[in-house]
């Protein structure tokens, strides 16, 4: 069971806590800087902590008009593991809350829920825990926004997070969208992008480049790291790379409720991450588990030059889903960051692919 808590602003940190525990509501949020404000009338804007797995978990609602379809947002762009997470990137999808409404979820062990527990990982940060979260979650937003479904859309380990919530629980869900899908260890995945590159640099006549990636082989992230290669290949990768936000921080500190003391937190909070979890999921995983069936509509739209989640590893699993319906689409020119770099070309696949199922979904009533 989900219990609604009340972020308070201006108290002490003692009497927020007893607040907290004592309002029933998931409240509006009551003054959101004027460059967030959603004022519609039919709108949402609710940035709270929401009692999920015995926990309090940080979760935002935001969207032009309620009658819109859910759009859940799981992972993040700035490490391919658990702990990454979007929600402090609101400027961001702001374009989407016309179509959408976009929750954002810091789940445990990440973002601001970290912090909310004391900035420390429980022996409770698994795949299997957070997959049940994910599903609570689920169950509290189509209570609260009257909607029988929701769309997932995953991203790096996101993408596993969504997959098994899917499989777990399909009738929850109209649509399952793959903005990163990662379906092969972190080794298949860092050689096709030492490869990449090498394709790239020696096109280009990169004789430096060729000579760092000579010196960093296609492994120089493997323990024990040899800091001389990782040097090498950053120097290469940074070259040919997608493109990447130009002021994550900035935006980030401009969110409602984002401190800087907060932002530093998530980053913690994602190496801490990588220990618990990141690490067994990135090498030892069993990603032939991710299918071979989904029982829900099924879209891969990522960039096409993605090196966390390569284009042609991701259109290969889905190649093999069986599936009610399937798409993939690739971004030209985007990489491991299309949903920020490319966020109106995204949206415009939403609306054309995704909306459409999601809406025809809420109908079937």
């Amino acid at each position: 069971m989900i219990k609604r808590a009340k972020l308070l602003h201006g108290v002490s940190a003692g009497l927020a806590m007893a607040a907290c525990l004592t309002l029933p509501a998931f409240a509006q949020a009551p003054s959101a800087p004027s460059p967030y404000a959603i004022t519609t009338p039919n709108g949402l804007d609710e940035e709270d902590f929401v009692q999920i797995g015995g926990i309090r978990q940080w979760v935002t609602i935001r969207g032009t008009d309620r009658a819109n379809p859910v759009l859940l947002i799981l992972g993040g762009t700035q490490v391919d593991g658990p702990g990454a997470i979007l929600s402090p990137y609101v400027r961001t999808f702001q374009p989407w809350e016309k179509d959408f409404t976009v929750v954002q979820w810091d789940p445990r062990g990440a973002g601001k829920t970290f912090v909310a527990a004391g900035k420390s990982i429980g022996p409770d940060l698994t795949l299997d825990r957070l997959v049940q979260d994910g599903l609570e979650l689920t169950d509290y937003l189509r209570g609260r926004l009257g909607k029988r479904k929701i769309v997932l859309l995953g991203v790096n380990f996101g993408s596993t997070l969504g997959v098994k919530m899917v499989m777990a629980k399909p009738e929850l869900f109209s649509a399952y969208v793959g903005a990163g899908q990662i379906v092969k260890p972190r080794a298949e995945r860092e050689r096709f992008g030492y490869e990449r590159l090498v394709r790239l640099a020696t096109a280009a006549k990169d004789e430096a480049a060729l000579a760092d990636l000579k010196l960093s082989g296609p492994d120089p992230f493997r323990e024990p790291r040899d800091p001389a290669r990782v040097a090498a290949f950053q120097r290469a990768f940074v070259k040919y790379r997608g493109p990447v936000p130009a002021n994550p921080m900035q935006e980030a500190l401009s969110a409602p409720h984002w401190t800087m003391a907060d932002l530093g937190a998530a980053q913690a909070a994602a190496a801490l991450n990588e220990q618990a979890l990141g690490r067994a999921w990135g090498e030892s995983f069993d990603y032939g588990s991710l299918g071979p069936r989904l029982a829900v509509p099924v879209f891969v739209i990522q960039g096409e030059e993605a090196s966390s989640a390569p284009a042609p590893m991701a259109k290969a699993w889905l190649d093999g889903l069986t599936a009610p319906k399937k798409l993939f689409v690739t971004i030209p020119g985007a990489g491991n960051h299309a949903l920020e770099t490319h966020t109106a070309t995204y949206l415009e696949l939403l609306d054309k692919h995704v909306r459409p199922v999601a809406l025809a979904a809420e109908r079937k009533r």
